[in-house]
């Protein structure tokens, strides 16, 4: 099991958490513990929680918040999970988290057609890899001015093309201790 950084801030007890690294080591993507710790740490913006989870499991997983903070979870392959807007979810997106497990923190071809594809109707995504997480935000959306973008025409053009932030910077830009008590 991994310990989370400076877990007792979360409401996340040490069994769920324990239960919740044990279903992702087996692939067990369904596991009552595994999708409640994901809805937990995604509610506490706590993204190195649900990329630890996908690198134990080996597989992509996938957040959406919507426009009421209700949170959908989806697992995909090793090397591919889709934005998939679920039914009862209601626009616009707030976010959509996916995860490289391994792998570096870029805009893949798969994640890109989302991102066109959502463009109407999501504000910002990140996808969690290595060095840490990269952020994009949908200019049509979300009031921005003179970032670089993922195209210069179509409705790539709409979204920001930002630098991955280093696991160690975003612990600090959020304040978290990263001293693991286990």
């Amino acid at each position: 099991m991994i310990g989370l950084p400076d877990a007792e801030q979360l409401a996340l007890d040490q069994t769920t958490w324990e239960l919740a690294c044990v279903a992702a080591q087996e692939r067990r993507v369904d596991d009552e513990a595994l999708i409640t710790a994901q809805r937990i740490l995604s509610e506490a913006g706590r993204w190195d929680g649900v990329y630890i989870l996908s690198v134990m499991a080996g597989l992509e997983t996938s957040v959406l918040i919507d426009a009421d903070d209700k949170v959908f979870i989806d697992w995909g392959t090793a090397g591919q999970v889709t934005l998939q807007p679920p039914v009862g979810g209601r626009l616009p997106f707030k976010l959509w988290v996916h995860t490289h497990p391994r792998f570096a923190a870029y805009w893949s071809s798969t994640d890109t057609n989302s991102l066109s594809l959502g463009a109407g109707i999501l504000e910002t995504a990140m996808v969690l890899g290595q060095p840490g997480p990269k952020h994009s935000s949908n200019r049509s959306m979300v009031e921005l001015d003179g970032m670089s973008t993922l195209s210069e025409h179509g409705p790539l053009s709409n979204w920001t093309d930002e630098e991955p932030v280093p696991w160690t910077d975003w612990y600090t830009l959020n304040n978290i201790e990263t001293e693991v008590l286990e």
